[in-house]
């Protein structure tokens, strides 16, 4: 496999969405969905440089479906994106994992197609309850890499590892498959393993029914860049999931996020919008961000500088109806953050926010903070690729926020640097739930 066309790293942003969000009863809640449309539809990040002209899909009603996930399980986007599953993508919601051999087996049977592209992966030459979706894209002139996250797991792990009962999943690239994971602790150039239960990184990790996770350095979570020709017209991107021999114990995959990482368009935590490249600061010294107009509900992302922690507070009379921590892509700070405001009654109140959790006020709020970051992921204060927060308005109109830094002092009498406050500026709200960019 050549290993050009994945490298796996950790990058996020800051989001400011502008409408309440409500919790929902589970972290990954999951829709089943057989319109291909819409399944593209929920991984693509909006003008990210690429434009969708057609999409198929292939499996059982049942085996698709879209994803949310208002508490950060695995560490996936909240916004979520497509799952996959062997079985019922219904039965892989968060929550306790009751058994290990869970199964729904739908009676369906690979193409011979389909058969020749799973056997280079899982080494067989049958495979079972395939589902697979088509989508066919345009490129823009500047666009050279398509990148997205996943989380893969399976049933199957631990007791068939290195058995004939080996799901596993592809994803074409203009008929190449170019799905691949490096081991723990690998540098680019390094070789690729296929996603299956034989991976080394494979772990028991808790959040769904699935037994285990594909989970290098510790982290549930691939990303995928994939090389493109910028300006090309009718890319082919297939994916690819199947059982391996039989139809028992089932594999799971949530994809999000597919697009030009590199689009700065605030469309998503991975294209952040960057200070304003004419006057990326004010007299003060503080990151300017010009945001474009924008809708209630509607999330923009940005990336501000980092430190141990920062105070946010809105101006223009909004107040924060929540507040989205960033995923352990972004962060890979694994014990998560407290949050500290005032409360309805006066008090000072203080919450646990995991990685890529939402927490919602009971209240609105006119400030909080964000406290606890790990000092020792040393994070470069001056680097504005570094951390990502998600903030949400209790209703549309146009505000501002600043946000202040919270400063630490580590070993040896060294100051962490202090950034200037972040001046966030003319949010206009109007609309549901839409993304625009620059």
């Amino acid at each position: 496999m050549d290993s050009s066309k994945f490298i796996k790293t950790s990058v996020l942003a800051l989001a400011v969405s502008t409408a309440l969000l409500s919790s929902a009863a589970n972290a990954i809640a999951i829709s089943v969905e057989n319109d291909a449309s819409v399944l593209t539809d929920a991984l693509i990040i909006p003008n990210s440089g690429l434009t969708v002209t057609s999409s198929s899909l292939t499996g059982v009603s049942g085996q698709s479906g879209t994803f949310t996930n208002s508490d950060g399980t695995y560490g996936l986007a909240g916004e979520g994106g497509l799952v996959f599953s062997t079985g019922n993508v219904a039965d892989y919601e968060s929550g306790p994992n009751t058994r290990n051999n869970f199964s729904t087996g739908w009676g369906t049977s690979a193409s011979s197609a389909q058969n020749a592209i799973l056997s280079e992966i899982t080494g067989q030459s049958v495979h079972r309850d395939p589902v697979e979706l088509n989508i066919t894209f345009d490129v823009d002139s500047n666009v050279d890499t398509i990148s997205f996250v996943a989380a893969f797991g399976s049933e199957e792990y631990p007791e068939y590892v290195s058995s004939s009962f080996v799901d596993g999943f592809a994803l074409l690239l203009n008929d190449e498959n170019v799905a691949g994971a490096q081991l723990s602790g690998a540098v680019a150039g390094d070789p690729l393993y296929p996603i299956t239960i034989n991976h080394p990184d494979f772990a028991n990790i808790s959040g769904t029914e699935l037994d285990g996770m594909l989970a290098p350095n510790g982290i549930p979570l691939l990303r995928f860049d994939i090389p493109v020709t910028p300006g090309s017209t009718g890319n082919t991107f297939t994916m690819l999931l199947a059982d391996a021999s039989d139809s028992a114990y089932d594999t799971t995959i949530y994809l999000s996020s597919f697009g030009n990482f590199e689009s700065e368009s605030g469309s998503s935590e991975f294209t952040p919008l960057m200070p304003d490249p004419s006057n990326p600061t004010d007299a003060n010294g503080g990151f300017v961000f010009v945001l474009p107009e924008v809708e209630a509900n509607e999330t923009i992302w940005i990336d501000p500088d980092v430190s141990t922690g920062y105070t946010y507070t809105a101006t223009g009379g909004g107040l924060f109806a929540s507040v989205t921590a960033p995923t352990l892509l972004s962060v890979n700070d694994g014990d998560g953050y407290e949050v500290v405001f005032i409360n309805e009654f006066g008090l000072e109140e203080t919450v646990a926010l995991l990685a890529g959790q939402t927490f919602t006020f009971d209240f609105p709020v006119s400030s909080f903070t964000i406290q606890g970051i790990d000092e020792n992921l040393m994070l470069d204060p001056t680097d504005p690729t570094a951390f990502v927060t998600g903030v949400s308005f209790s209703a549309g109109g146009s505000y501002g926020v600043v946000q202040t830094p919270v400063t630490t002092t580590v070993g040896g009498g060294i100051n962490v640097p202090e950034p200037a406050t972040l001046a966030m500026l003319a949010m206009s709200l109007f609309g549901f739930r839409q993304f625009r960019r620059k």
